[in-house]
C-alpha cells in the first residue's frame, strides 16, 4: 500500500499577526476561536523587544568632553613635572626664563595630548553603559508586541489573516514554524 500525501488544503500552515495593544490581540484570539479555528491551534505570545541603546542616549559624549579636558590638564602637569625632573629642576622659578629648553615645551604638550586622548576614551567607554538622566526609563512598553499565531489548513490560515487584519494587526506573510 502506498501512502497518499494530504491535499494542499489539508496541509497545516501557519501565520501570525503582530499587535501593539494586548487587548486587540486577545480580541483577535477570541474572534478566531468563534470563527471555528480550534483553540489549541491559536497561541498568544508576548514579544519584548528593546532596541539597542544609541550612543546619544548614554552619558558617553558628555564623558568624552570631560575626560578630554581632565586628561589634558593632568597630562600637561605630568609632562611639566617630567621635563623639570629631566633637567634637574633648572627651570624652576625665575631661572626658567634663562634656562628654558625645548623639553619644557614638548613634554607638557605631548602629555596633554596623550592625557586628553587616554582619559577621554576611558571615560567615554565607561559612560556608554550609563543612560542619560533626562531619559524616561520607566516607559518600557514601546518594545512590547503581542503575537497571535495560528496553525491550520490553508482556508483557516486565510481566514485568520483576514481577522488579524480586521482587528488592526500586522499580518506576517512568511510561515512561522
Amino acid at each position: 500500500m502506498s501512502q497518499q500525501s494530504p491535499s494542499a488544503s489539508e496541509q497545516l500552515k501557519s501565520t501570525w499577526g503582530k499587535f501593539l495593544i494586548e487587548q486587540a490581540a486577545i480580541a483577535t484570539k477570541t474572534e478566531l476561536e468563534e470563527a471555528g479555528i480550534e483553540p489549541e491551534n491559536i497561541t498568544l505570545e508576548e514579544e519584548d523587544f528593546q532596541p539597542p541603546t544609541r550612543i546619544e542616549d548614554t552619558g558617553a559624549i558628555a564623558n568624552l568632553k570631560t575626560g578630554a579636558i581632565t586628561g589634558a590638564v593632568l597630562g600637561a602637569l605630568i609632562g611639566l613635572s617630567i621635563s623639570l625632573i629631566l633637567t634637574n629642576f633648572s627651570g624652576v622659578g625665575l631661572a626658567a626664563f634663562e634656562n628654558f629648553q625645548t623639553i619644557h615645551y614638548l613634554a607638557p604638550i605631548m602629555g596633554a595630548i596623550v592625557g586628553a586622548v587616554g582619559i577621554s576614551l576611558i571615560s567615554g567607554l565607561s559612560g556608554a553603559s550609563v543612560p542619560q538622566f533626562n531619559l524616561d526609563i520607566g516607559d518600557r512598553s514601546e518594545g512590547k508586541k503581542y503575537l497571535v499565531v495560528v496553525k491550520g489548513t490553508t482556508e483557516e490560515v486565510s481566514l485568520a489573516r483576514e481577522i488579524i487584519d480586521r482587528q488592526g494587526g500586522v499580518v506576517e506573510e512568511a510561515d512561522r514554524r
